[in-house]
């Protein structure tokens, strides 16, 4: 019988603790002071800083004072989960959800005491105190005179929101909080030329933030200095994209722990997978390297390899504990996330994994993955079997939501050869008058840094 770790007397650390709640109260305190005004508050996020918890603490303070709120996210998922956050912290606080067509929040959401569902000019003509919506819902039912008037606009993932929504939503109320995490991928855009605006003042690709900052650069900027989700293993690769951003632990140091079972007598030898998990589980790291070869984008053998990864482990009866579960408990295939760049690669996958069994194993895009967190996630490096590098597979921010979606461990699967293709000067790249931002340069610094920390977790397939 497998014995429980030992009891950690406390297993958060109380100090980063106590950093993040201060600053959090800074950042309030900042925007209840230009409340009134024609002014901002940005509050930067790292993965997993608890940002909802943050938003909803807030929106809950601003409504004590009496200010009416609209609180607003880029999609129809992130603001029903705001609407559900609210609630389980301000159960009493009414609050207002007005939804596109055909948008309406799911029951168990809907049914919670004091939520409704109001066309927006019938929140606007009852005064709604909070009303929650879309940011593009937010902006249609301003631009047709069905809802203004708002103290406060709160937004929520700001840095995924286009600086073109932004300008639409703005004028709902003149105080703005603007949450959201840097590191995550910038907004999609359909453009083609997408430089057509680079530098300009007014750029609408820019993010929610970025274009509050260039018109406004003396807007307060606090950064959130803590990650609940990650533990302290894995914060040092999580740093490397968020330059500038010191960030900690909640948790201590070997509160949370992967176990497993040695493979049964009889069982197939699986060295680089048995090698792999035993790494990440002892570590919290594993970076399995295959033979280096020119391969399709959804290549057979490394989606092969991934699911016989994840049959492994599920095999070796893994089992978790942390700070919120002090007693082993199994890990489950719902708990485990296999994160990709490309839907070909997702498609290959669920195939393989399904037909195994393991359709509880959630499999997605480092796009849909964002916001999400699982125990394990084995994650398909994006320059996998690459022979060139280019915008998209270098993005900081894909490469970040692959590497930062866990609480125990984080399995890389790539090529022997995937760390040549930054050897050497880094390619030339457009540059823009005032324009810093380079996703390709960016991207470059940020994959060297993960490599060079990964590089004693390195396992040959």
């Amino acid at each position: 019988m497998t014995a429980d770790p030992a009891p950690v007397a406390d297993p958060l650390d109380q100090p980063v603790i106590a950093a993040a709640a201060a600053a959090e109260q800074t950042m309030r305190a900042d925007l209840m002071r230009l409340v009134g005004q024609e002014a901002a508050v940005v509050a930067a996020a790292p993965a997993g800083a608890g940002k909802s918890h943050f938003v909803a603490t807030t929106v809950g303070q601003l409504r004590a004072a009496g200010l009416r709120v609209a609180l607003a996210a880029p999609t129809n998922d992130q603001v029903q989960s705001l609407v559900e956050r609210v609630k389980q912290l301000h159960p009493d606080l009414p609050v207002a959800f007005v939804h596109a067509h055909g948008r309406e929040l799911p029951p168990d959401i809907a049914a919670l005491p004091g939520v409704t569902q109001p066309a927006a000019a019938d929140a606007q003509r009852r005064q709604d105190p909070l009303v929650i919506a879309t940011i593009d819902k937010l902006a249609d039912a301003f631009l047709r005179n069905d809802l203004g008037g708002f103290d406060v606009l709160v937004i929520d993932e700001a840095y995924q929101a286009d600086a073109a929504r932004y300008y639409t939503a703005a004028a709902v109320a003149p105080t703005h909080l603007l949450v959201g995490d840097t590191g995550q991928l910038d907004p999609f855009s359909p453009l083609d030329d997408a430089t057509y605006w680079r530098g300009g003042p007014e750029d609408p690709l820019q993010t929610a933030v970025g274009v509050l900052l260039r018109n406004h650069p003396g807007t307060p900027v606090h950064q959130i200095p803590i990650t609940w989700r990650l533990e302290p293993r894995a914060v040092p690769v999580a740093r490397c994209f968020y330059p500038g951003h010191e960030f900690s632990a909640a948790v201590r140091p070997g509160v949370r722990e992967l176990r497993l079972t040695r493979p049964g007598p009889g069982s197939q030898p699986l060295a680089p997978i048995d090698a792999a998990l035993d790494r990440a589980a002892r570590h919290g790291w594993a970076h399995v390297t295959l033979p280096g070869a020119p391969v399709l984008t959804a290549d057979p053998a490394t989606a092969v390899f991934i699911r016989e990864l994840v049959h492994r482990l599920l095999a070796r009866s893994a089992q978790v504990t942390c700070e919120n579960r002090p007693h082993l408990t199994s890990l489950e295939a719902s708990q485990i996330a296999v994160g990709v760049s490309h839907n070909d690669q997702k498609d290959l996958l669920r195939a393989f994994l399904d037909s195994y069994g393991l359709s509880a194993v959630r499999v997605d895009t480092a796009n849909r993955l964002q916001g999400l967190t699982f125990e394990v996630v084995v994650a398909w490096h994006p320059l996998a079997g690459a022979t060139l590098t280019d915008a998209f597979h270098l993005d900081p921010g894909r490469l970040c939501v692959l590497l930062t979606r866990h609480r125990q461990a984080c399995i890389v699967v790539g090529r022997d050869t995937d760390r040549t293709l930054l050897e050497g000067v880094p390619p030339a790249t457009p540059g823009f008058l005032g324009w810093d931002p380079d996703p390709i340069l960016d991207g470059w610094d940020a994959h060297e840094g993960v490599f060079r920390l990964l590089e004693p977790h390195v396992i040959q397939a």
